[in-house]
């Protein structure tokens, strides 16, 4: 673990493998004359995200890696993000500077100098290092050395207990993420799922509950059972339990975990699978956000069902046109097998549906329509608008992108069956918030928001702001933001 501490020593005395500081048209944020000098020579990038790395010039690190800060001019006047995807706003900022300073630098000693004034100024920037120097190597060889020591430059009034113990909870958390995500197929398939997720929280003060195919069976889970059929790797339903004595709150997450998604007999295309893998982000990502919770001591209850299935074109795979029953009664024609993310988190919803929860968040790779719509870079965020709008401005506060999207009554129509009460496919026109209309079915009238992080939560590209090549973490910060925003 990368030991961290705070201190209020001028940076430029700090012995350091990497000094990273802020640089913008006033200058930047540590001082020597030598530096001074080269930015004068180089007039280094000061646009938001933009870096330039110098020699030690007088400071006592090895290299120095100027981070730009300034937006530029033409979107001063509006509340935006850059191209590169960096959320100008919040606190959050500060995460993508700190992590696009250290990437790829193979530094073991690294100091943060940048503009940080409060708390949460801290935290974030120290979250971004170890998030930025993440690297998942399982299976190669790599001699890249990791982050070992970690110091950030900070006002002497930041407790820095509080702020290390909350840095490693929300980093370990996000790079828990990565490391599942980023995992083989072949790897992580339900059981397997299962396994990390005990081995996870043992020593946590939550409680685990699997329900194997017999449970599921008499349980009426008929979502996730259809899904799972055509894998000789049968379907689970994991349920955790926190419940902290003191919580005025309850709260329940539900994620959908499709360990490989082929399509099923509608099978996607070769390209289309390679990165299927990932389609178990939302339970990875809602398992993270409970730890967090439990590791921070949050004073809110949480309920947590992750709904596990391989969606596979075996002998026993579901069909098209087959009509299954899900966990609250509700019959669902099957138009198209590769729709099978809500058929899981159907039943998934429904069974936190029944209990006295004061709001449900429920967090799946879900639509191809989503990046359509909004982008590889942004989610979108459906549901009761209570619990919707403040999910968003959570997100904006820790610079995770996320849209605020209806739930048209409209379109409930195209989900009209001949032959059971839903279909599982709609019109192809607002797939995302199609989708969300199907689970709106199922959660009963709990307050509810649906994250659709299809685009955000694996990165096909470069790595950009905070967010690594592969698996990124996305939407784990704002799931701890909106918990502690209940209390």
């Amino acid at each position: 673990m990368t030991t961290i501490t705070l201190t209020q020593t001028n940076p430029v005395e700090i012995s350091t493998d990497l000094l990273v500081a802020y640089v913008n048209d006033e200058g930047a944020s540590v001082a020597t004359d030598t530096l001074d000098q080269a930015i004068t020579e180089l007039d280094p990038q000061t646009d938001a995200g933009a870096t330039t790395v110098l020699p030690s010039c007088g400071t006592q690190a090895r290299k120095v890696t100027l981070v730009g800060t300034e937006t530029p001019t033409m979107l001063k006047t509006r509340r935006t993000s850059l191209d590169d995807g960096i959320e100008m706003s919040g606190t959050g900022r500060h995460r993508h500077y700190a992590a696009i300073g250290v990437r790829g630098a193979k530094a073991t000693r690294v100091t943060l100098a940048g503009t940080y004034e409060t708390f949460d100024e801290v935290v974030s920037a120290g979250v971004g290092a170890l998030v930025g120097s993440y690297q998942f190597s399982d299976y190669r060889d790599s001699d890249a050395p990791g982050l070992d020591e970690l110091v950030i430059v900070a006002p002497e009034s930041i407790d820095e207990d509080e702020a290390v113990a909350r840095i490693h909870a929300l980093a370990n958390a996000q790079m828990s993420i990565m490391d599942l995500v980023n995992r083989a197929p072949n790897d992580l398939y339900p059981e397997t799922f299962v396994e990390y997720v005990a081995d996870a929280v043992d020593g946590l003060p939550i409680a685990v509950e699997v329900w194997d195919e017999d449970r599921l069976h008499k349980e009426n889970c008929g979502g996730i059972l259809a899904v799972g059929a055509g894998s000789d790797r049968g379907p689970r339903l994991v349920k955790l339990t926190y419940a902290p004595d003191n919580a005025q709150r309850h709260i329940s997450f539900v994620g959908k975990g499709i360990t490989f998604d082929s399509g099923g007999l509608s099978l996607k295309p070769s390209d289309s699978m390679e990165t299927m893998k990932s389609d178990m982000t939302g339970a990875a990502t809602v398992l993270n956000a409970t730890i967090a919770a439990a590791k921070l001591g949050l004073q809110v209850g949480i309920t947590t069902y992750l709904a596990l299935a391989e969606n596979m074109p075996g002998g026993h795979a579901q069909r098209p046109s087959d009509v299954i029953t899900i966990r609250n009664g509700m019959t669902v024609e099957v138009l198209n097998t590769d729709a099978e993310g809500r058929l899981v988190m159907a039943d998934a919803l429904a069974l936190a549906a029944e209990t006295d929860t004061d709001a449900i968040v429920d967090v799946a790779t879900l639509t191809g329509a989503q990046m359509v719509g909004l982008g590889a870079r942004t989610a979108g965020v459906m549901g009761t608008a209570e619990v919707r709008d403040v999910i968003v401005s959570c997100a904006n506060e820790v610079g995770e992108a996320m849209w605020p999207a209806p739930l048209p009554l409209y379109l409930r129509e195209s989900l009209k069956s001949n032959v059971a009460d839903i279909a599982n496919k709609g019109t192809r026109w607002g797939g995302m918030l199609v989708a969300g209309v199907f689970l709106q079915e199922f959660v009963a009238d709990k307050p509810w928001a649906h994250l659709d992080i299809a685009g955000p939560s694996y990165n096909d590209e470069a790595a950009w702001g905070a967010n690594a090549k592969g698996a990124t973490g996305m939407s784990l910060l704002t799931l701890v933001e909106w918990v502690e925003s209940l209390l």
